[in-house]
């Protein structure tokens, strides 16, 4: 047997050893927060399409934080806060207006697993607050009933690309996502089930 086969065994049986003491483990909904500042720490480019009767409106969005709590409620939820700048040319009444505004949407989503990286699903607003200048704002909460439905699609087209974290932070945690089985939102943390 090679060194290579040799030490690749040895660590399979090594993981395995050490998981078999183990049937779940947990990211803390602290850990999980984290994880989600660290990547809005690199560079977004997240624009965000929306119809307005007939005419699509080009949004950039920069997701500046998000607050995230984990809840046991209706079997389940995550619970997100972002505030966001929001910049783009908005067509109302035939003229064109620049605008730049603070976008801060409340939703609750639910989670799945995909390799190592863990995504929110099916994302659904409970709130959406705007501000900034009060002509901006008028124009935006105007439109923002409308568009709510398109700016729920966006949030899903984002979240299904973008995982809010990646089972990678330690050894244990390569090791055990491949054998994740299920994952469960209690308070405050995510439980992933093994085996």
């Amino acid at each position: 047997m090679k060194i290579s086969q040799k030490l690749a065994l040895g660590t399979l049986l090594f993981s395995s050893l050490f998981l078999i003491g183990c049937n779940s483990f947990h990211i803390s909904e602290e850990e999980l927060n984290q994880e989600v500042a660290n990547r809005l720490e690199e560079p977004q480019n997240n624009q965000i399409d929306l119809t307005l009767e007939g005419n699509t409106l080009n949004l950039d969005l920069l997701v500046k934080s998000a607050d995230i709590q984990l809840t046991e409620r209706d079997g389940g939820l995550v619970l997100v806060d972002l505030v966001s700048d929001m910049t783009g040319q908005l067509m109302v009444f035939g003229q064109a207006f620049s605008i730049t505004t603070q976008l801060k949407p409340s939703f609750e989503s639910g989670v799945r697993l995909e390799e190592n990286r863990v995504y929110l699903v099916a994302p659904k607003i409970t709130q959406i607050s705007v501000e900034g200048s009060s002509f901006n704002e008028q124009i935006l909460r105007s439109t923002l009933g409308s568009l709510h439905d398109d700016f729920e699609k966006a949030l899903v087209q984002y979240f299904d690309k973008n995982p809010v974290y990646v089972l990678d932070h330690s050894p244990f945690e390569k090791s055990a996502a491949s054998l994740v089985k299920s994952i469960v939102i209690t308070e405050g943390a995510l439980e992933f089930s093994i085996f």
